[in-house]
């Protein structure tokens, strides 16, 4: 069966206003929940949204990241490290060393291995030493993982900051 409406009769339905009378959940069925003081059922802009800093009239947000490996302990790393597997977004880098680095290199590739990958950040160790920690700020995604590539001794550590 078709349903034809003039255009005329489109045009004034378009126009009313839409009036409902009772409240539906999603699905039509009745009501579930709890109602607030104007009859919502769950989170409208008519309720307070989280986050929602009412007296400033502004809504806050934070960013959130990891800084341990998967599977990990410990968020400061001296040797090759698979933070994650799958796609996601790396922040930073905070690197340092306490003693006189050995010459080499860290990576940060877009790889669940060594050797392989995208390189998203690469740096070059020279045999000096790192007493104050650098942050290098990379806001960048990954796509396949996200693995830190030493070809340096244990003598920098590294925390990266990614989701």
């Amino acid at each position: 069966m078709q349903l034809r409406v003039s255009a005329t009769a489109l045009a004034i339905l378009l126009s009313a206003p839409l009036t409902f009378a009772g409240t539906l959940a999603p699905g039509g069925g009745p009501t579930t929940g709890v109602l607030d003081a104007n009859s919502n059922v769950g989170t409208t802009l008519a309720t307070t949204l989280a986050g929602e800093d009412i007296v400033n009239d502004v809504l806050k947000t934070e960013e959130r990241y990891l800084t341990i490996p998967t599977g990990g302990t410990d968020a400061m790393v001296a040797a090759d490290q698979l933070y994650k597997s799958g796609p996601g977004y790396v922040r930073s880098i905070t690197c340092y060393s306490d003693a006189t680095a050995t010459a080499g290199t860290i990576a940060l590739r877009d790889n669940t291995a060594a050797g392989a990958g995208n390189i998203l950040w690469s740096f070059d160790v020279l045999a000096v030493a790192y007493n104050t920690p650098f942050t290098v700020d990379l806001q960048t995604p990954f796509s396949i993982g996200l693995y830190l590539d030493f070809t340096t001794v244990a003598d920098m550590k590294c925390m990266v900051r990614f989701r």
